[in-house]
């Protein structure tokens, strides 16, 4: 099993690897505050909110300040076309179950963290309401990798990663410059990475809006990920 099959799995130091992790995070936030695992958490948090915010609003200057710049242009580029294509993201109760830290970096400095996320997720028309894609009511679960790289001032979201090992393939996003080497938070916004085979379908349909495919993961630069 693979390093994102052990980190999703079931294995026994999973567990223990996380647990790891989160130590060296702390002890180097002895010489470094930007390491310290609550204040990333935070940053998580206040990450994930405004990059769901900008796509469900559709206005990419919401999230542009939070990300790494090879992810701005095409977060802006997938937003127009979702507004060409007349759809909106629409994201219902969403939840982040969980949040751990999985692998780091000190030099340069990066954080990945594993989220647990459940939500409710379709595609609509924006003129009529209709629904697009997606099932309304259908709560789906899933699991993502976010990984954050400080910029030298804060911590930017560098990519999503949705693995194969879950129960359904799903989009995401990010620019993969490696592979990665909790407690339950309530969110109003979810996350558009996550967008489940349905949703996948309904927005690879438009061709503004398509979505990349690779060979184990399916990346996408800011898409109705």
């Amino acid at each position: 099993m693979g390093l994102l099959g052990r980190l999703l799995g079931r294995e026994p130091d999973a567990d223990r690897r996380g647990a790891d992790v989160a130590a060296r995070l702390e002890a180097l936030s002895q010489l470094d505050p930007k390491w310290a695992t609550e204040a990333l958490r935070r940053r998580v948090r206040d990450v994930f909110f405004a990059v769901e915010r900008s796509w469900i609003e559709r206005d990419p200057s919401i999230g542009e300040p939070f990300m790494a710049a090879q992810l701005q242009a095409s977060q802006r580029l997938r937003i127009e076309g979702l507004v060409r294509q007349h759809r909106v993201h629409q994201l219902e109760n969403p939840l982040i179950e969980d949040l751990d830290f999985v692998a780091m970096e000190e030099s340069p400095a990066r954080v990945t963290s594993l989220l647990t996320i459940s939500l409710v997720e379709t595609i609509l028309d924006d003129a009529s309401g209709a629904l697009v894609a997606g099932q309304a009511g259908a709560k789906v679960r899933r699991r993502q990798f976010w990984t954050f790289d400080w910029d030298g001032a804060a911590w930017v979201l560098a990519e999503v990663e949705q693995p194969d090992a879950v129960s359904c393939p799903q989009v995401v996003l990010g620019d993969r410059r490696g592979g990665p080497d909790g407690d339950v938070e309530a969110a109003r916004l979810a996350v558009d990475p996550a967008a489940g085979p349905e949703v996948d379908v309904g927005v690879e349909q438009q061709q503004d809006v398509g979505v990349a495919v690779g060979p184990r993961r399916r990346h996408v630069q800011l898409a109705g990920a």
